[in-house]
């Protein structure tokens, strides 16, 4: 790096190079410092406006102009989101002044700016969809990095604003995060009641998650603890113990509002034993789901006919959606608890020799 910076140098017509020449010609071997910028201080750049440009030269303009469209460009596939983030923040203490002051003028015009960094803020959406989006039109990133800009216009006026302290960190990120994990949980609880019910996961949330709270949760606190009835509607709806000690609760809109989390230990261990002792709908079908899967998979590694239809899955899945009677339940898991009781016999049997022969 310093032989080319002595190459670019000895283009000059001078031999010697002094402190002065040193001083001037710097700047040309400078990196530029937009790379030095991390994306907190990019953000903050654009959210700022036109900060510190009052009475300034049409060049200082322009050149503020290019250096927060670069800024952008720092991380463009985040800077929407801290961008979208921060730049209402740049108005809260103008607000707060035109409050204080009761000046209803500017404050028509502050709610005018508002709604401009908003609209801005809504056409950079429409323009990063159709980057990301099935059209992949990427030329259309210049357009959304002056969207941004204009957004950080409009949020600091023709003064440009402050951001008081460190730009936040985008909490989209995070929301989007906890929206996966309850369609997920979502998704699941559909599938235990869909042999009882008939809806989609719109449906579920919108109705019958909110009356089956109230219901359990009305049958577990009651004075007289009727978990019997409360385990028997789970069975019914085809529900298990995790569906209704920790999922519920992450449906529910009201905070302040009791949940099962909230429950007395007591309440719980007693709910838990006498749900343990007995046999559940619940488990039979997480049963037949495994082996459902099971059998799909040793299917698919025979690679004789793979147009063919399976007839016998299809019947499995059938006789999946069929209603089974208690008595089969207990076979079911009789059978199971067997099976482990003589597989751990056959460990012992074979540890035991194993200590013999030694």
């Amino acid at each position: 790096q310093v032989l080319n910076c002595l190459q670019m140098w000895s283009k000059k017509k001078t031999n010697s190079v002094t402190y002065k020449d040193l001083k001037e010609r710097q700047s040309t071997i400078n990196k530029d410092e937009i790379l030095r910028v991390s994306m907190f201080d990019a953000t903050k750049i654009i959210v700022e406006g036109r900060r510190g440009l009052a009475g300034a030269a049409t060049k200082t303009i322009k050149d503020s102009l290019y250096k927060r469209s670069d800024a952008f460009f720092v991380d463009y596939s985040m800077m929407g989101l801290m961008v979208h983030q921060n730049y209402l923040k740049i108005m809260i203490r103008e607000y707060q002044e035109i409050s204080r002051r009761k000046d209803e003028a500017r404050m028509d015009e502050f709610g005018d700016r508002m709604h401009d960094a908003t609209q801005t803020m809504s056409d950079f959406v429409i323009g990063e969809d159709l980057i990301r989006g099935g059209d992949q039109n990427w030329s259309l990133l210049p357009y959304i990095s002056m969207m941004a800009v204009k957004t950080g216009y409009h949020a600091g006026g023709q003064n440009g604003g402050s951001l008081g302290g460190f730009p936040e960190f985008s909490s989209w990120l995070g929301k989007n995060s906890s929206r996966g994990k309850k369609a997920r949980l979502l998704k699941e609880m559909e599938y235990h009641m869909n042999y009882k019910i008939s809806s989609d996961t719109a449906d579920l949330r919108l109705y019958y998650l909110p009356l089956l709270r109230t219901r359990f949760m009305n049958l577990m606190t009651s004075e007289e603890s009727k978990t019997t009835e409360a385990i028997q509607l789970m069975d019914e709806y085809g529900l298990d113990r995790n569906d209704i000690l920790e999922n519920m609760d992450e449906f529910l809109m009201d905070r302040k509002a009791k949940n099962f989390g909230s429950l007395d230990s007591k309440q719980k261990a007693r709910f838990t034993r006498e749900y343990n002792q007995g046999s559940h709908k619940s488990q039979a079908l997480v049963h037949q789901e495994d082996k459902i899967k099971t059998t799909r998979k040793s299917k698919a590694k025979d690679p004789a006919d793979l147009d063919a239809v399976n007839d016998d899955i299809v019947s499995e899945s059938e006789d999946d959606e069929e209603e089974m009677s208690e008595e089969q339940l207990k076979k079911l898991f009789s059978t199971k608890k067997r099976k482990g009781k003589a597989a751990s016999r056959s460990t012992k049997k074979s540890g035991g020799k194993k200590r013999n022969s030694k």
